[in-house]
């Protein structure tokens, strides 16, 4: 540790020379990186947390599911100026780069669904503020952009989990429609039989058993379609009722920002990866330093390293 100490202060500005270089750079491409501007909603979280957790942190994992499915990331970039911007920026969607800094795009295809996917999630962050209630900022290279991708965030979010809590009630609907249309025909059938055999028989009567079994089918058939008729005008009713109840009620709505956010994540990260690179390249520096020392600290040093006994020291000077 002393011969460390030692070569760090013999070669001062040696060693410091790559941590400065380091944030050096890393100042320079944060300094060069677009400007970023964040729009951020309040949200209020209707109903309970799954588990140990709170609404908000259950709602904020749902949001951060959502945020993984490539069909939701389109449907947002579709309903916002995000998808605009994207298809004339198609640099964005790669990260940082030189050509994207004088105004170029390093591709002109359009940008695949994961590569926008991957884009809204590095730009959305979730927070929960409370135990129902969270933040959702976006962060945007415009104004426009970061509000109207908010807007069209919180759109689909809301869509989305009413689509999802309400996709049994729809199947349960579709599968009573289904059976009440099968119904319809028994019944249809039963009636016919009916008809029939008293045409054939107009002397019978009440009584008569082979009539009072077909009537006694067409009665139950008869009830049976009856009862899918309340089941569907239930269903018909959970379903509004469903509808009606929104997951998510919006109390803060997203702002068009006046002015650009300071550091945003990936000015964080470059900041980040290039502290990490500057104290690795000076510890990389002085590991190097003691390698390639040679010099003699110590007389206990002399016989590890030539082989030779020290038959005594000078006491350092005060001049050195």
């Amino acid at each position: 540790m002393r011969r460390v100490l030692e070569i760090f202060f013999a070669h001062k500005v040696l060693l410091v020379a790559p941590l400065v270089a380091a944030l050096a750079g890393t100042a320079g491409v944060v300094l060069l990186q677009p400007a970023t501007y964040q729009s951020t909603a309040i949200v209020w979280v209707v109903g309970g947390g799954a588990g140990t957790q709170s609404a908000a942190q259950t709602q904020a994992d749902i949001i951060s599911q959502f945020l993984k499915s490539n069909t939701f990331a389109a449907s947002v970039a579709d309903q916002s100026p995000l998808g605009d911007y994207l298809d004339t920026h198609r640099g964005a969607t790669q990260g940082f780069s030189v050509k994207s800094l004088i105004g170029g795009d390093s591709d002109l295809t359009k940008p695949s669904p994961d590569a926008v996917r991957q884009y809204l999630a590095a730009h959305v962050a979730i927070a929960a503020l409370g135990p129902s209630e969270l933040s959702v900022t976006v962060t945007g290279p415009t104004p426009q952009v970061a509000k109207g991708t908010a807007d069209a965030l919180l759109s689909q979010l809301t869509a989305a989990e009413i689509a999802a809590k309400t996709s049994t009630l729809q199947a349960q609907l579709a599968l009573y429609q289904s059976r009440l249309q099968s119904q319809a025909t028994v019944v249809k059938s039963d009636l016919e039989a009916v008809h029939a055999y008293v045409a054939a028989n107009p002397r019978a009567t009440a009584a008569d058993p082979q009539l009072a079994l077909l009537q006694a089918k067409a009665s139950v058939d008869q009830q049976t379609y009856a009862d899918l008729l309340t089941s569907i005008q239930k269903a018909q009713a959970d379903l509004a009722l469903a509808n009606q109840i929104l997951p998510l009620r919006v109390t803060d709505a997203p702002q068009l920002p006046s002015a650009q956010s300071l550091l945003g994540k990936q000015q964080l990260m470059a900041i980040a990866a290039g502290v990490i690179a500057g104290f690795l390249a000076v510890a990389a520096m002085g590991a190097l330093l003691v390698r390639l020392d040679t010099t003699i600290h110590t007389a206990s040093e002399i016989p590890a390293l030539l082989g030779l006994q020290a038959i005594g020291a000078t006491p350092l000077s005060k001049g050195r």
